[in-house]
C-alpha cells in the first residue's frame, strides 16, 4: 500500500520549483498559502484542489489537471505540454501598464523597492505562523 496519499502531485510541484528555481516558501508565497501547506504538497501528504488548485495553476501557468497526470504521459512521445499562457485579470493589466509608463530607472527602482516589501511581509507572515504555532502547544 502507498503511504504518500498524492505521489504524482508531489512529483509535480518538485518540478515546478525546479524548473523555476523556486523554495518552497517562495511557492508559498505566490500560491498566497503557508509554507506547512506547500510542504504537504511536496511531501505528497496533500494535494490542492478548489481555489488553491486556480491559484497555482496561474502562478506555474500549467492546467489545472497537469498536476495529477504522471511525468511523461503527457503525449504519445513523452514531449511535455507547453506552459499555458498567463491570463492577466484587470487590475494586473492596470498595473503593468503604468509600469510600462515610467522611465527604465523608474522601473528598476520600483522593481527592487518591491522585491524588498515582498520580503519584509514572508518575514512578517513567518512571525505570524512561528506565534501562531507557539499558542497551538
Amino acid at each position: 500500500m502507498n503511504k504518500i496519499p498524492h505521489p504524482v502531485f508531489a512529483k509535480r510541484i518538485h518540478q515546478v520549483m525546479e524548473e523555476n528555481g523556486w523554495s518552497m516558501a517562495d511557492l508559498a508565497r505566490r500560491v498566497m498559502l503557508s509554507h506547512t501547506s506547500v510542504r504537504k504538497w511536496a511531501n505528497g501528504a496533500a494535494a490542492a484542489s478548489g481555489e488553491r488548485l486556480k491559484r497555482l495553476s496561474a502562478v506555474t501557468g500549467r492546467p489545472e489537471y497537469w498536476f495529477f497526470m504522471e511525468p511523461g504521459s503527457e503525449g504519445d512521445n513523452g514531449d511535455e505540454l507547453p506552459a499555458m499562457p498567463r491570463i492577466l485579470d484587470e487590475r494586473e493589466e492596470t498595473l503593468l501598464s503604468l509600469f510600462n509608463q515610467l522611465p527604465e530607472a523608474e522601473k528598476l527602482r520600483l522593481i527592487i523597492h518591491t522585491r524588498g516589501v515582498v520580503k519584509e511581509m514572508d518575514l512578517l507572515k513567518n512571525d505570524v505562523f512561528d506565534i501562531m504555532n507557539d499558542l497551538k502547544k
